[in-house]
Protein backbone atom coordinates (compact mmCIF):
# COMPACT_ATOMS: atom_id res chain seq x y z
CA UNK A 1 0.00 0.00 0.00
CA UNK A 2 1.16 3.53 -1.00
CA UNK A 3 2.25 6.00 1.60
CA UNK A 4 -0.44 8.42 0.64
CA UNK A 5 -3.13 5.46 1.28
CA UNK A 6 -1.96 4.04 4.22
CA UNK A 7 -2.11 8.40 5.72
CA UNK A 8 -5.88 8.40 4.46
CA UNK A 9 -6.91 4.79 5.69
CA UNK A 10 -6.32 6.70 9.19
CA UNK A 11 -8.87 8.95 8.58
CA UNK A 12 -11.24 6.08 7.90
CA UNK A 13 -11.04 4.98 11.03
CA UNK A 14 -13.10 7.68 13.18
CA UNK A 15 -16.65 7.06 12.57
CA UNK A 16 -19.27 7.89 15.45
CA UNK A 17 -18.59 4.49 17.42
CA UNK A 18 -15.01 5.27 17.26
CA UNK A 19 -14.46 8.78 17.23
CA UNK A 20 -11.26 9.27 19.26
CA UNK A 21 -8.07 6.98 18.74
CA UNK A 22 -4.51 7.29 19.81
CA UNK A 23 -1.28 6.67 17.79
CA UNK A 24 -0.97 3.55 19.70
CA UNK A 25 -4.61 2.52 18.59
CA UNK A 26 -3.67 3.42 15.17
CA UNK A 27 -0.71 1.74 14.96
CA UNK A 28 -2.27 -1.87 16.44
CA UNK A 29 -5.18 -1.38 14.31
CA UNK A 30 -3.83 -0.53 10.82
CA UNK A 31 -0.45 -3.02 11.66
CA UNK A 32 2.28 0.37 11.06
CA UNK A 33 5.17 0.86 13.56
CA UNK A 34 4.39 3.41 16.37
CA UNK A 35 6.81 6.16 14.68
CA UNK A 36 5.53 4.93 11.40
CA UNK A 37 1.84 5.85 12.97
CA UNK A 38 3.16 8.97 15.22
CA UNK A 39 4.50 10.69 11.72
CA UNK A 40 1.48 10.01 9.27
CA UNK A 41 -0.97 11.53 12.25
CA UNK A 42 1.10 14.34 12.58
CA UNK A 43 0.55 14.94 8.92
CA UNK A 44 -2.98 14.71 9.17
CA UNK A 45 -2.70 17.16 12.19
CA UNK A 46 -0.72 19.85 10.47
CA UNK A 47 -3.65 19.51 7.57
CA UNK A 48 -6.01 20.28 10.02
CA UNK A 49 -7.61 16.75 9.24
CA UNK A 50 -6.94 15.57 13.08
CA UNK A 51 -6.89 17.66 16.17
CA UNK A 52 -4.82 16.66 19.26
CA UNK A 53 -6.94 15.98 22.17
CA UNK A 54 -6.15 15.46 25.97
CA UNK A 55 -4.74 12.52 27.09
CA UNK A 56 -2.87 11.95 23.35
CA UNK A 57 -6.43 11.26 21.73
CA UNK A 58 -6.91 12.69 18.66
CA UNK A 59 -10.41 13.86 16.78
CA UNK A 60 -11.64 15.01 13.22
CA UNK A 61 -10.61 18.13 12.81
CA UNK A 62 -11.86 21.52 11.61
CA UNK A 63 -10.58 20.92 7.61
CA UNK A 64 -13.22 18.07 7.22
CA UNK A 65 -15.90 20.98 8.23
CA UNK A 66 -13.92 23.30 5.30
CA UNK A 67 -14.02 20.59 2.85
CA UNK A 68 -17.77 19.80 3.55
CA UNK A 69 -18.93 23.68 3.10
CA UNK A 70 -17.33 23.20 -0.54
CA UNK A 71 -19.32 20.23 -0.86
CA UNK A 72 -22.27 22.01 0.24
CA UNK A 73 -22.04 25.00 -2.14
CA UNK A 74 -20.05 23.27 -5.19
CA UNK A 75 -21.40 19.19 -5.40
CA UNK A 76 -23.18 18.62 -9.13
CA UNK A 77 -25.48 16.34 -7.54
CA UNK A 78 -26.51 18.71 -4.79
CA UNK A 79 -27.08 21.77 -6.51
CA UNK A 80 -28.92 19.36 -9.34
CA UNK A 81 -31.22 18.15 -7.31
CA UNK A 82 -31.90 21.00 -4.71
CA UNK A 83 -35.11 22.76 -6.09
CA UNK A 84 -36.37 18.97 -6.75
CA UNK A 85 -35.83 17.64 -3.60
CA UNK A 86 -37.89 20.71 -1.86
CA UNK A 87 -40.81 20.45 -4.85
CA UNK A 88 -41.41 17.15 -3.99
CA UNK A 89 -41.24 16.84 0.24
CA UNK A 90 -43.42 20.05 -0.52
CA UNK A 91 -45.95 17.91 -2.69
CA UNK A 92 -46.14 14.73 -0.24
CA UNK A 93 -50.02 14.88 1.06
CA UNK A 94 -48.71 13.98 4.75
CA UNK A 95 -45.39 14.11 7.14
CA UNK A 96 -42.62 13.84 4.77
CA UNK A 97 -38.40 13.89 5.14
CA UNK A 98 -37.01 13.89 1.91
CA UNK A 99 -34.00 12.18 1.07
CA UNK A 100 -30.58 12.55 -1.41
CA UNK A 101 -28.01 9.71 -1.20
CA UNK A 102 -25.30 9.34 -3.04
CA UNK A 103 -22.92 6.18 -3.59
CA UNK A 104 -19.86 5.94 -1.25
CA UNK A 105 -17.49 3.15 -1.51
CA UNK A 106 -19.64 0.14 -1.70
CA UNK A 107 -22.36 1.72 0.25
CA UNK A 108 -24.65 4.71 0.98
CA UNK A 109 -24.39 8.31 1.87
CA UNK A 110 -27.23 10.65 2.71
CA UNK A 111 -25.77 14.09 1.25
CA UNK A 112 -28.81 15.86 1.79
CA UNK A 113 -32.01 15.88 3.81
CA UNK A 114 -35.26 18.39 2.87
CA UNK A 115 -38.30 18.70 5.80
CA UNK A 116 -40.68 21.70 4.37
CA UNK A 117 -43.20 20.70 7.54
CA UNK A 118 -41.35 19.51 11.25
CA UNK A 119 -42.50 15.41 10.79
CA UNK A 120 -43.96 13.83 13.73
CA UNK A 121 -41.06 11.35 13.84
CA UNK A 122 -37.72 11.18 13.42
CA UNK A 123 -35.44 9.38 11.18
CA UNK A 124 -31.99 7.46 12.21
CA UNK A 125 -30.30 7.96 8.45
CA UNK A 126 -29.13 11.43 8.80
CA UNK A 127 -26.72 13.31 6.64
CA UNK A 128 -23.05 12.20 6.39
CA UNK A 129 -24.18 8.28 8.14
CA UNK A 130 -23.27 5.30 5.45
CA UNK A 131 -25.78 3.01 5.47
CA UNK A 132 -25.45 -0.58 3.75
CA UNK A 133 -26.45 -0.93 0.01
CA UNK A 134 -28.88 -3.98 1.15
CA UNK A 135 -31.11 -1.99 3.71
CA UNK A 136 -33.62 0.56 2.71
CA UNK A 137 -34.80 1.73 -0.60
CA UNK A 138 -32.51 4.57 -1.12
CA UNK A 139 -29.90 2.27 -0.61
CA UNK A 140 -31.74 -0.79 -3.03
CA UNK A 141 -32.54 1.00 -5.93
CA UNK A 142 -29.10 2.05 -6.39
CA UNK A 143 -28.03 -1.53 -5.88
CA UNK A 144 -30.48 -2.42 -8.29
CA UNK A 145 -28.62 -0.05 -10.64
CA UNK A 146 -25.34 -0.89 -10.72
CA UNK A 147 -22.81 -1.86 -13.39
CA UNK A 148 -21.56 -6.29 -13.06
CA UNK A 149 -18.42 -4.94 -11.97
CA UNK A 150 -19.15 -3.02 -8.78
CA UNK A 151 -22.11 -5.48 -8.43
CA UNK A 152 -19.46 -8.10 -8.20
CA UNK A 153 -17.12 -6.55 -6.32
CA UNK A 154 -20.01 -5.68 -3.71
CA UNK A 155 -21.11 -8.97 -3.22
CA UNK A 156 -17.22 -10.37 -2.86
CA UNK A 157 -16.33 -7.69 -0.16
CA UNK A 158 -19.58 -9.25 2.42
CA UNK A 159 -21.85 -12.27 0.98
CA UNK A 160 -22.68 -12.51 4.82
CA UNK A 161 -24.72 -9.15 4.60
CA UNK A 162 -26.42 -10.17 1.12
CA UNK A 163 -27.09 -13.28 2.34
CA UNK A 164 -28.55 -11.62 6.04
CA UNK A 165 -30.45 -9.42 3.80
CA UNK A 166 -32.34 -12.03 2.04
CA UNK A 167 -30.85 -11.25 -1.56
CA UNK A 168 -29.29 -14.27 -2.06
CA UNK A 169 -26.91 -16.82 -0.59
CA UNK A 170 -24.73 -17.05 -3.61
CA UNK A 171 -23.44 -14.77 -6.53
CA UNK A 172 -26.40 -16.21 -9.12
CA UNK A 173 -29.60 -16.07 -6.37
CA UNK A 174 -27.73 -12.31 -5.08
CA UNK A 175 -28.21 -11.47 -9.51
CA UNK A 176 -31.45 -12.77 -9.96
CA UNK A 177 -32.36 -10.67 -7.07
CA UNK A 178 -30.86 -7.17 -8.07
CA UNK A 179 -32.60 -7.94 -11.49
CA UNK A 180 -36.09 -8.55 -9.47
CA UNK A 181 -35.29 -4.94 -7.91
CA UNK A 182 -34.40 -3.59 -11.03
CA UNK A 183 -37.84 -3.97 -12.39
CA UNK A 184 -39.35 -1.56 -10.07
CA UNK A 185 -37.26 2.00 -11.01
CA UNK A 186 -39.31 3.21 -7.89
CA UNK A 187 -38.71 1.02 -4.59
CA UNK A 188 -40.84 1.60 -0.98
CA UNK A 189 -39.22 -0.65 1.83
CA UNK A 190 -40.72 -0.79 5.42
CA UNK A 191 -38.99 -0.22 8.37
CA UNK A 192 -35.61 -1.56 7.32
CA UNK A 193 -33.93 1.47 8.99
CA UNK A 194 -36.71 2.51 11.50
CA UNK A 195 -39.67 1.33 12.83
CA UNK A 196 -43.21 2.32 11.27
CA UNK A 197 -41.73 4.20 8.70
CA UNK A 198 -41.44 4.01 4.78
CA UNK A 199 -39.10 4.48 2.65
CA UNK A 200 -39.70 5.47 -1.42
CA UNK A 201 -36.75 5.89 -3.34
CA UNK A 202 -35.65 6.28 -7.38
CA UNK A 203 -32.39 5.94 -8.99
CA UNK A 204 -30.40 8.96 -10.09
CA UNK A 205 -27.63 8.64 -13.09
CA UNK A 206 -25.22 11.05 -14.34
CA UNK A 207 -24.60 12.00 -18.23
CA UNK A 208 -22.97 8.49 -18.53
CA UNK A 209 -26.16 6.67 -17.32
CA UNK A 210 -24.22 5.53 -14.39
CA UNK A 211 -26.21 5.34 -11.54
CA UNK A 212 -24.82 7.65 -8.60
CA UNK A 213 -27.35 8.03 -5.87
CA UNK A 214 -31.00 7.88 -5.33
CA UNK A 215 -33.53 10.79 -4.37
CA UNK A 216 -36.57 9.90 -2.40
CA UNK A 217 -39.12 10.11 0.95
CA UNK A 218 -39.39 8.63 4.07
CA UNK A 219 -42.99 8.84 5.42
CA UNK A 220 -45.28 7.19 8.07
CA UNK A 221 -45.63 3.60 6.65
CA UNK A 222 -49.54 3.96 8.47
CA UNK A 223 -50.32 7.38 6.48
CA UNK A 224 -49.49 5.48 2.84
CA UNK A 225 -51.62 2.41 3.33
CA UNK A 226 -54.50 3.92 1.37
CA UNK A 227 -52.85 2.93 -2.74
CA UNK A 228 -53.89 6.13 -4.03
CA UNK A 229 -51.57 8.07 -1.94
CA UNK A 230 -49.00 5.70 -2.14
CA UNK A 231 -49.24 5.36 -5.77
CA UNK A 232 -49.11 9.23 -5.95
CA UNK A 233 -46.18 9.60 -3.82
CA UNK A 234 -44.30 7.18 -6.23
CA UNK A 235 -44.73 8.66 -8.78
CA UNK A 236 -43.35 12.21 -7.19
CA UNK A 237 -40.59 10.15 -6.44
CA UNK A 238 -40.11 8.75 -9.99
CA UNK A 239 -40.49 12.78 -11.60
CA UNK A 240 -37.80 14.38 -9.10
CA UNK A 241 -35.23 11.57 -10.42
CA UNK A 242 -35.71 11.92 -13.88
CA UNK A 243 -35.45 15.76 -13.53
CA UNK A 244 -32.43 15.39 -11.44
CA UNK A 245 -30.53 12.89 -13.54
CA UNK A 246 -31.69 14.69 -16.66
CA UNK A 247 -30.07 18.43 -15.04
CA UNK A 248 -26.67 16.05 -14.31
CA UNK A 249 -26.99 15.19 -17.97
CA UNK A 250 -27.59 18.47 -18.94
CA UNK A 251 -24.71 20.09 -16.77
Amino acid sequence: MATADRVLSILGLFTVDSPEWTVEAVALELGLSGSTAYHYVRSLVDAGLLVSEKGGRYMVGPAIIELDRVTRRFDLLSNAAQDALKTLTAGVDGDAIGLLCRIYRLKVMCVDQCVVRPPSFAISYERGRPMLLTRGAASKCILANLKSRPLRKFYDSDPDEVRMSGLGDDWETFKRSVRELRKHRVLATKGELDPGLMGISAPVFDAEDIVIGSIGLVVSAPDFIDQDRFDAAKAAVDLASRTVSERLKAA
